[in-house]
């Protein structure tokens, strides 16, 4: 029974096995074939070392199709491909040659994966920007063996300078690791900084050229500018003592200024508060002193003609009017208004005697009452008594 059952195990495992088998087998083929539909691409690259026609060409390290053709274009290859039409690829894809190991055969990537957008066409190109390739090792040690003939004594060692170059900088930067850290890491913030304000720097610098380009157009203009400028600056260096002299004449004046007031702050604050109230006071009276200014000069032309320059006397007359005939109660309205004193005792005495002086008709024409003439002797019109207190202060007529 026991054998039987190893029997019987056995040929389990071996189903197992072949079953595994046939769904590895199977996967390739989905793998490799996939839905039998397939897009072509083609790239170009600088170099295609060890990638052949039947190489694959993968996605994430997938393999989705193989290279078709390597065809040589002078300065370029172009590599033709095709892969299974199930697989979407990005409108802008790369192509790059990667290379696994030294040993393993080179295949060509397409990158990134598609995650959304425009997937790219049947037949399309990848031109050589959009391409790369692995630095070859033979190129790295020609690099190497081409650096050290250059540092060697063939090349700029030939007398000693790399050796002093490598003392100097021993001596310059033994024991200041720490300092020559904090540099880096300062010119690092710095290139940073530069970084995030690049727009305005850009801005500034494209601002420069404008204005340089401004400058350029008026270069005439320009160089007259700077010999008019030179004139004058060799002007003023001709008379630079002339200006030492008024710069020092101007200093010890504002000296002098800063004393006087310094002796007088209390006389002139004084005279600018006085000053001020004077100012608001012909402020207040603006409205008067423009009448006065318009009607100042008619009423200085008014006194002029009645000034009376053989008498040295100003005519004038006083007209009455209707008070003439009740003068003494003209004359007590006038102390009574002013205010004075025993206005009425003054009033009757104004009465007492204006009552006494003799009343008569005057003539319409001014001229001597009809029952009254001249004494003889007197001419009329002159000396000759009044014959009222009208005829008194309108003058006598003839």
């Amino acid at each position: 029974m026991s054998r039987l059952s190893a029997l019987g195990a056995w040929g389990t495992r071996r189903g197992v096995a072949a079953l595994v088998v046939v769904l590895l087998v199977a996967a390739s083929v989905i793998t490799f074939v996939g839905s039998g539909d397939t897009k072509t691409v083609s790239a170009d690259f600088s170099r295609a070392v060890s990638i052949y026609e039947g190489s694959e060409v993968r996605i994430l390290g997938v393999g989705v199709g193989v290279v078709t053709a390597v065809v040589p274009q002078g300065g370029s290859v172009r590599v033709e491909m095709e892969y299974d039409a199930a697989y979407d690829v990005p409108a802008d894809a790369q192509a790059v040659v990667i290379t696994p190991t030294l040993v393993a055969d080179r295949y060509v990537q397409l990158t990134p994966a598609y995650t959304g957008g425009e997937v790219l066409a049947d037949g399309a190109e990848i031109d050589l920007r959009s391409t790369a390739v692995p630095v070859e090792l033979d190129r790295i040690f020609a690099s190497l063996v081409d650096l050290s003939e250059a540092l060697g004594p063939n090349g700029v060692n030939e007398d000693g300078t790399l050796n002093e170059f490598l003392v100097a900088g021993r001596a310059a930067l033994e024991d200041n690791g720490g300092a020559g850290n904090a540099a880096l890491k300062e010119m690092a913030a710095a290139a940073e900084t530069f970084g995030d304000g690049s727009g305005e720097l850009f801005a500034t610098v494209r601002q420069l050229g404008t204005l340089t380009g401004v400058l350029a157009e008026n270069d005439e203009q320009v160089r007259s500018f700077i010999r008019s400028l030179s004139a004058v600056s060799a002007q003023l260096s001709e008379e630079r003592d002339d200006l030492q002299a008024v710069l020092a004449a101007v200093a010890s004046a504002t000296g002098e200024v800063r004393t006087f007031v310094r002796d007088n702050r209390d006389g002139l604050s004084a005279d600018l508060e006085a000053l001020a109230d004077v100012v608001g006071i012909i402020d207040s009276e603006r409205h008067s002193l423009a009448t006065a200014i318009e009607k100042g000069p008619l009423g200085a032309g008014n006194l002029h003609l009645a000034y009376d320059v053989p008498t040295g006397s100003i005519g004038g007359r006083m007209a009455i009017g209707p008070n003439a005939d009740d003068f003494d109660g003209f004359l007590c309205a006038v102390v009574q208004n002013a205010e004075i004193p025993s206005a009425d005792l003054a009033c009757q005495i104004f009465e007492a005697l204006i009552e006494r002086l003799p009343k008569g008709e005057v003539p319409p024409d001014g001229g001597p009452p009809p029952d009254q003439t001249a004494p003889q002797g007197s001419q009329p019109g002159i000396n000759a008594p009044a014959p009222d207190l009208r005829g008194l202060l309108g003058g006598a007529r003839g």
